[in-house]
């Protein structure tokens, strides 16, 4: 190991050309890091893995490590290197260590450690931004949850890559080290790979080492935690552990769920089993459709939802099963989806696990956990397979039935005291091919539903933005915000229909999407602007000629009732919410006492319109010569909504600034967050893509 004393120059640090980009990605989705006051997590870990008696063996062997000098054989400073190459000394410890422990078992070759410091391991995003990012090293793995990265045909096939990564480690010279914030920043950036590129990851380990000390980054649902910095020389018998607990062939150890098993070919996953408890409380293993989740959240931190397409092993019926983690303060989705068994238009459960896994167990928290940390318990599901989504009708008549069935269920959901909370395109199906009326169209997604008797205020930050109603868009600017009701949630309907006919035609042919929906998305950070924007939309029943031509005259005739229907009912919430509890005495009652006759009307306006469809010689031309074009003004309807003095949020702009509860954005699936509005909202009507798989979205 060349060196020389007089070369004082330190190794600098140089990051990704992309790093200050993805720094902006990791860090609005992480939150806050918990940094672990003293060591006895890190000591904790992997204990199982190798005795006592034969690390101290290992240690009297290896040629890498002094027992005189209690020191692995490190350089001590990296800087006086000749020639500025610290990380294969690294390398070398790491690989006696594996070589050593797996020599002769089971999992001797399924484990190598690789100097992956010049390699670019490429990311997947849901943009199309091509990332990558260089970990100094790599414990690279074969196994039934690892593939080899995927490559073009005619590319030189790589190596490694986030799929047949089981943990990242990164390297510094002491005293030029980044600052914690961007060793975490890095860290969560590998780790944020390994969770998209492996989909049945529980958490994913880090280690970032200098020539003196180890510190390990810990990542699941819940964030991430680190530890303080550890004497991995004085304490030899942690560092092994450490190693081979993120070397381990019991998957688990690694922190993948070894309830989803891949087959293999050529080192890529051809097939698999997912396990989950049958209706009797039996494991079923269900066969994988497709070797990728069909829906995924990408985030680190939040429900991290996925969902699985499986067959029945006996049945052969397609089958549905949805991961998600959430809050422990939260009720499970299961529990609303028991009180809808039988109930047509609403997604059918089959089976569930409520408390699979919670990260509290993942960190080793006992009763007492870290301020700041919150619980996250997941969750699988069972459910019934339906049609695509709603996007991908193919005829008015088709749209029309499928959102008139979905509107019934939610009405039967209602009167069992359920409101749902997040209606949105996302989550209304087709029902399947040739399916009776009630099951044309099924509402799914329980995420963020509630009970009626809690009088859960109407929150602007629950739900997906595009949807939400006028009520819920300005809740952060009174002080007394009414309930969430059916109305907010039929208002929702609307607007799923609005942004349907406002940029396709009647046979799901994309257009060019009207300038009004264009402003609701532009100004979708700030809700009370989007909530005049709608007010003047419902005011003034707006329907672009553009929008006459290409939709039937039942279906246009259909979106002005409707829109006439709801807006002065917004107008009466609006009005009470400018009163106190006391003041309002009760008026808000008559809006519940009411709910079956807005249904009913709601139903009715689309039974006619659907009648109206199966009869073209009774269509007429709608094309209005008064037509206007839409110029983005709202002063033709004055928001109602009094921003009041001395109300939770009386900034001057309309924007977020209402204290965040618990119940906050980084518990909402990412569709439901302010990102692109292409994601959601304004695309044409193709399968929606993950970045995982190419299969299209059910939401």
């Amino acid at each position: 190991m060349l060196t020389r004393s007089s070369d004082k120059k330190s190794a600098t640090v140089t990051p990704s050309p992309t790093f200050g980009e993805q720094k902006r990605l990791v860090r609005s989705e992480l939150g806050d890091a918990i940094s672990l006051e003293d060591d006895s997590f890190i000591r904790s870990l992997y204990h199982h893995v190798a005795p006592e008696s034969a690390i101290d063996t290992f240690l009297k062997k290896s040629r890498f490590y002094s027992l005189a000098q209690r020191r692995w054989k490190l350089p001590r400073s990296c800087s006086k290197l000749f020639d500025k190459d610290f990380h294969t000394p690294f390398l070398n410890v790491f690989s006696s260590i594996v070589k050593h422990f797996f020599r002769g078992s089971m999992a001797d070759g399924t484990r190598e450690v690789v100097n992956t410091h010049t390699v670019d391991l490429l990311h997947r995003e849901a943009n199309s931004v091509i990332h990558h990012s260089r970990p100094s090293l790599a414990i690279k793995a074969e196994g039934p949850s690892f593939q080899r990265p995927w490559t073009e045909p005619g590319e030189q096939r790589q190596k490694v890559g986030y799929s047949n990564i089981a943990a990242c480690i990164d390297i510094y010279v002491d005293g030029n080290e980044p600052s914690i914030s961007d060793q975490l920043v890095k860290a969560t950036i590998y780790a944020r790979q390994i969770f998209i590129h492996q989909p049945n990851r529980l958490f994913v380990r880090v280690l970032v080492l200098t020539e003196q000390h180890v510190r390990l980054f810990h990542f699941d649902r819940s964030g991430a935690q680190y530890t303080p910095l550890l004497d991995f020389h004085n304490d030899p018998h942690t560092f092994v552990r450490l190693v081979l607990g993120l070397s381990s062939l019991d998957e688990s150890d690694i922190g993948l769920d070894a309830s989803v098993q891949w087959i293999t070919q050529h080192g890529r996953k051809v097939g698999g089993t997912l396990q989950a408890r049958g209706p009797n409380g039996e494991d079923v293993f269900y066969k994988l459709v497709a070797t990728s989740p069909f829906f995924c959240d990408d985030n680190i931190r939040g429900r991290s939802t996925m969902c699985w397409s499986v067959r029945d092993p006996i049945t052969d019926e397609d089958l549905v099963v949805k991961d998600s983690w959430r809050t422990e303060d939260r009720p499970s989705e299961h529990l609303f989806m028991q009180d809808a068994i039988d109930i047509p238009g609403v997604v059918q459960m089959v089976t569930c696990e409520p408390d699979r896994c919670d990260t509290k167990s993942l960190r080793g928290f006992s009763d007492a956990s870290p301020a700041g940390f919150r619980n996250r318990i997941e969750t699988r599901i069972v459910m019934k397979a339906y049609g695509k989504s709603i996007r991908k009708y193919t005829s008015a008549k088709q749209l029309f039935c499928a959102l008139r069935d979905a509107i019934a269920g939610h009405m039967e959901l209602f009167k069992k005291g359920i409101i749902h909370r997040d209606v949105s395109l996302q989550n209304v199906l087709l029902g399947k091919p040739g399916a009776e009326p009630g099951f044309r169209g099924i509402l799914i997604d329980f995420d963020i539903s509630t009970l009626r008797h809690l009088n859960k205020p109407a929150d602007g930050r629950m739900g997906t933005r595009s949807y939400l109603s006028v009520p819920a868009l300005y809740s952060g600017k009174v002080p007394h915000p009414l309930p969430h009701d059916h109305l907010d949630d039929l208002e929702s309907f609307l607007y799923a229909l609005v942004h349907i006919m406002f940029a396709y035609d009647s046979t799901g042919a994309a257009h060019a999407v009207d300038p009004m929906l264009l402003d609701w998305e532009k100004h979708e950070d700030d809700r009370c602007w989007v909530g005049v924007l709608k007010e003047a939309y419902l005011t003034r029943r707006y329907v672009p000629r553009p929008v006459m031509k290409r939709w039937p005259s039942p279906c246009v005739d259909l979106i002005i009732a409707y829109a006439a229907f709801i807006q002065p009912l917004v107008q009466e919430k609006l009005g009470l919410n400018q009163l106190t509890p006391a003041a309002r005495n009760g008026q808000e009652k008559v809006f519940a006492s009411d709910s079956i006759q807005h249904y009913t009307h709601v139903l009715k306006l689309f039974d006619t319109a659907i009648e109206a469809l199966d009869c073209p010689d009774t269509w007429r031309v709608v094309a209005d010569p008064s037509y206007e074009v839409y110029d983005g003004r709202s002063d033709r309807s004055p928001p109602t909504v009094t921003f009041i003095k001395g109300s939770p949020s009386t900034a001057a702009t309309g924007s977020n600034s209402r204290k965040r509860s618990p119940e906050d954005l980084d518990d909402q699936p990412p569709a439901k967050r302010s990102k692109s509005s292409s994601s959601h909202s304004l695309v044409p009507p193709v399968p929606r893509q993950s970045s995982r798989s190419c299969a299209p979205l059910p939401t």
